[in-house]
Formats: structure tokens, sequence, C-alpha cells
């Protein structure tokens, strides 16, 4: 089902029951690029660190944004042993109102990814014209701030009026008032007037006099309509009518037209709202290569990403208490050695033939069955298969489990825990995947160097530096640096005392992974220690999660920390050898 502004209410206001009966929801999302920066130094290496590989991330893809997102729902149906299906594929795009505080929001764009979706036939009209809109965390405070300001000084501009008016009124003893009523008694009680469709009573008076009016007048006559014109330099003039004449308009209150201005900020939310209920519901979140989308989920709806990638796991487990990505499930044992390729689309296709069972899904009264329609990249499609492809790997692992309390309902299995709270990471064959709730992987890497050479080197020159060695891999880190690894690990205990004995070439260098690591962190804390000056009106930005301002979930994370995890029956594998 395709979600835009005009049936966007409608769908948040069943979103709570749908995923309060959920077993398991699946999401994917498309954005309008992948990677802002060039050059080595940014680029995915096979030897980053899941910190590195972290700030890669923040460092190219913030300023791209989310276009289309898919949430696919699944609800165990005990009574006939199948998942029911709801899927919806929401058009986002960012606000375009004008209410004041509203950031006016910047984004870029690739024409490959553009011109990929629209190969796709991804609808660009539908997202501009009805895309709906967001506000992160952040912005919707400062938008609530300066309303709540603004609503402030109207207050305080209304009682020093209403003071004036009182003193005015202890002076004139309420005469200005009796003058007011008798012209307003005559007019109503002239019944030529009632022939007169036009017929209206104009009482000329100052800004106090008009207040007077409004706050005395008024309120005898329920039948008459009064309305201020237009101010001039001598005062302004306020219109009785009859209601008989013309239907009395009802002005709104300032009480009134400041929760109007609120129901605006709830409006602008918009789409945020939905991860918010995914977050409250504690509900598990399965999806496909999940780094990208976690990402620009948390940073375009949620609050600024942080610097710190620690901090960013504090993040992801504040909003994403329980997910797994199935990218790391069929890239680990058993699955990496049953599976050919773990791209979405081929991973479906694999999964549904032998030695996995297929199992039936059903989609709900009103909404899409893909079974037949194939619609690739799009957001909707793509979290609806990836949660059967959760769903064919879970019951795999239930059909070669020795434990004699087999379940249906896959997504309640114990064989799945192991993959929670884990994000893939590609290209890096000795730490496949990052752990957010616990360390991450440390293997070893005795067998990485880092080499350091004269510009004009080339990759024959650094093959031909550590020959005697064996066969190498270079990952290039920089014009004139790069990390070199051996085929052959036995052999890293010889190359560093090799090339201490021979002769470097000028303006070459050589060095253990393990310190290039310790000179890293020595720069990182000289450079804490002096303080920059131009980086001083980013710091003053926020730019870390405060936990206490977001919704807390059904099942925390200490919940998830505290799981019985059955490790003897299945572990996560980083041997990749």
């Amino acid at each position: 089902m395709d979600v835009t502004k005009s049936n966007f209410q409608t769908v948040l206001e069943a979103l709570d029951d749908e995923l309060e009966n959920a077993s398991f929801v699946s999401i994917d999302t498309e954005f309008t690029g992948l990677n802002s920066t060039e050059g080595r130094s940014n680029k995915l290496s096979s030897l980053d660190t899941p910190s590195e590989r972290y700030k890669k991330v923040l460092n190219s893809s913030p300023q791209f944004i989310i276009i289309q997102f898919g949430l696919s729902i699944f609800r165990f149906d005990n009574s006939i042993s199948k998942y029911v299906n709801k899927t919806y594929n929401f058009y986002i795009f960012p606000n375009t109102s004008t209410l004041p505080g509203l950031p006016d929001t910047k984004f870029l764009s690739q024409a490959s990814s553009l011109g990929f979706l629209a190969s796709q036939g991804f609808d660009f009209n539908k997202l501009i014209k009805e895309g709906i809109p967001y506000l992160n965390l952040v912005n919707e405070e400062k938008l609530r701030v300066i309303l709540k300001k603004k609503a402030n000084h109207y207050i305080f501009i209304r009682m020093h009026l209403l003071l004036n008016c009182l003193r005015f009124l202890l002076i004139k003893k309420d005469s200005l008032t009796i003058s007011r009523s008798s012209r307003v008694e005559t007019f109503l009680q002239n019944e030529e007037n009632e022939e007169k469709r036009n017929a209206v009573l104009e009482l000329h008076c100052n800004t106090i006099q008009n207040e007077l009016i409004f706050s005395h007048v008024k309120s005898r006559y329920p039948n008459l309509l009064f309305e201020s014109s237009k101010k001039t330099c001598n005062g302004c003039t306020v219109i009785v009518k009859k209601t008989g004449i013309q239907k009395s308009k009802t002005e709104p209150s300032e009480t009134d037209s400041y929760v109007a201005e609120m129901q605006k900020v709830e409006d602008n939310v918009g789409f945020s709202r939905i991860i918010r209920k995914i977050t409250d519901s504690g509900k598990l979140v399965v999806g496909h290569n999940m780094l990208l989308d976690l990402c620009h989920i948390l940073g375009q709806f949620c609050a600024p990403l942080p610097e710190d990638y620690d901090d960013f796991k504090g993040m992801v487990n504040t909003f994403f208490p329980r997910f797994i990505d199935t990218k790391v499930m069929a890239t680990t044992k058993p699955f990496r050695d049953l599976l050919q390729n773990s791209a979405l689309d081929r991973l479906l296709n694999s999964l549904l033939a032998a030695p996995f069972r297929n199992i039936e899904v059903i989609p709900a009264t009103g909404f899409p069955s893909y079974t037949d329609n194939f619609k690739n990249h799009e957001a909707g499609y793509d979290a609806f298969i990836t949660g059967r492809c959760f769903v064919a790997m879970a019951n795999y692992l239930e059909d070669i489990s020795s434990s004699q309390s087999k379940t249906a309902a896959v997504h309640e299995s114990l064989l799945v825990t192991p993959f929670y709270q884990k994000i893939f990471m590609m290209m890096v064959p000795d730490i496949p995947y990052m752990t957010i709730s616990g360390p991450d992987l440390e293997p070893s890497r005795e067998h990485v160097f880092h080499v350091t050479f004269p510009s004009e080197w080339k990759l024959q020159d650094i093959f031909h530096l550590f020959s005697v060695h064996g066969t190498v891999r270079v990952d290039w880190t920089g014009d004139t640096s790069a990390f070199v690894t051996l085929h052959r690990k036995e052999n890293s205990h010889f190359v560093l005392s090799a090339m201490a004995e021979s002769k470097l070439p000028v303006g070459c260098s050589v060095i253990s992974y393990q310190a290039y690591l310790n000179r890293k962190s020595q720069i990182a804390t000289l450079s804490a220690e002096v303080p920059d000056l131009s980086s001083r009106k980013r710091l003053s930005s926020p730019v870390q999660c405060n936990t206490s301002d977001v919704p807390s979930p059904k099942k925390t994370r200490e919940d998830v920390k505290n799981m019985k995890l059955n490790k003897e029956q299945f572990v996560v594998s980083a041997n990749w050898d």
C-alpha cells in the first residue's frame, strides 16, 4: 500500500493496533545517493574497524536523505500456521511549509541513484507533491520553543492592554460601556434594520475602547456579530451586524490559535512518528545490510548522529532495542556455505529452493500480493522479501536443530537470538559485523603492515618490496600510504626484521598494524589536548542523542542484555578461513 500525505493520518491511527499484534516487522529504505565524498581517505577498506567504518559513513552519507520507506508487518496466525502480511510503502519528502522555525532542508542527490530509481518506475512527482514531511526530535523541540515564546509574548501584550482598560474603567466609571451599550440596544430594537440586508452599526473608537467593547458589551448580545475592522491612525472601527442578516463567524481565541499552531507541529513531525511507534512497540525489526538504513533513519527522523562510535551504539540500542540484519545471517555459518550470493533478490531465490523450506505468506485484505509481482527496489517490496528471507532462514535453523521444542512461529525461536544487534560490515572478512550490544570483534592482524612510500610509486613497486614474503593484498589509504596484508600469515614474523636488515628505499617505511594504531591514537590524544577554535561552532550544536528525550521502548536495552542466548546450539562465527 502506497502511503502519502493524503492517507498518512489514517495509516498512523491504525498502526498502534497493528504493531501490538505483530510478530515482527521488516524495513527497507531508498536514498537520493550513497557517497558524497571522493578520494581514497574515505573509501571503504577491507581493514576498516567498526569505528572507522562508522566514521566513513558519517562523513559521506548524511547529506543524502531517505525518500521512500518500506514497512512490512508480519503476524503469525496460529489457526493456519502461516504469516499474514501488511506492507506499507511510504513516500517521504522534507517540509515545504512556511511555518516559522521549520528548516528548509537541503540535500544532495547522485544522478546514478536517481536514474536507477527512475528505471525501476519510481514516481518522483508523487514524491514531491505528496511526500510525507518529517521533523527529528531536535528540530521539533526548536519549533515548539519558538511557538511557546511567541504565545508568551502575546499573553504579555494582552495583559498589558487589559490593565490599561481597567485603569480607564476606574477613571471613566464605565461611561463608555453605557454609551456603547445604548447605541447597540437601539440598533438591535430598530425593526427597519430587519429589511436591510446590509444594515450595520459602526462604532468608532480607540484601542482601549475597542477592548472594552469586546470584553463588556459583546457578551451582553450573543445574537450580534462584532467585528473589528482595520486599524487607522485615529483608532479603529467596530462593526456590529445582526446574526439573522449574516451568520456569526466565531473568532478563534488566542488559546485556539496556539493549539492550532501546535497541531501544525504535530503534522510536520509527520513520518518521524512512525519510527517512534516502532520503537515503542518493542517488536523485532528485521533489515538487510542495515548500516546505511539505520544511520539515515536515526539522523533523519530521530536526532543528529553522534560523532563517537560508542554513542552511535547507544543511540541504535535506544531506538531499535531488538533488530536482526539478514545480511549477517546469510554471510555466516551455516548459511554462507549454502548460499552463493547474499544480495537481497538473489538471496530470496536461493531460499525458495531446497534445502530450505518455503513458508507461504498471505497478504491481508486490501494489501498488495508480491508473489507474482516483482518490484525490486521499491522500499515496500524489499521490506517484504527481507521478512520472507528471515522466515526462511529461521525455519532452516529450526529444521537442523536437535531441540525437541520446535516452534512454528520462528520469530520466537532462541536460535535467532545470537544474531541480535549485529550490523553487516561489507568487505571486511575478519570483522564481518558491528556488535551494537557489546564489544566488537578484535581479530589478530599481525600479518598486516602499514607502508609509506614516495608519491611516484606504483602498485608493482609495493609488490616488489614484499615479493620475498609471498602474495600480498594492497589497500590504499592515500597517495603515499597503504596497508599490505600477507596471504601467508606465517611469514608475518619475518617482515619487520627483514625490512630492518635491508636498506629501504628513500621515503619508504614499514610498521606493524598495531604500531600504526598506537601512532594514530597518540596523534588523536595530542589533537584533543590542543583546543581547535575553528570547531567551536560545530561543537555548539547538538550532535548526541539525549536518551531522556526519546520514547522508551517496552523492552529496554537491559532486557536484551539479560536475554539467555543458547550459544551451544548455534554461534555466529567470525572464522572465514
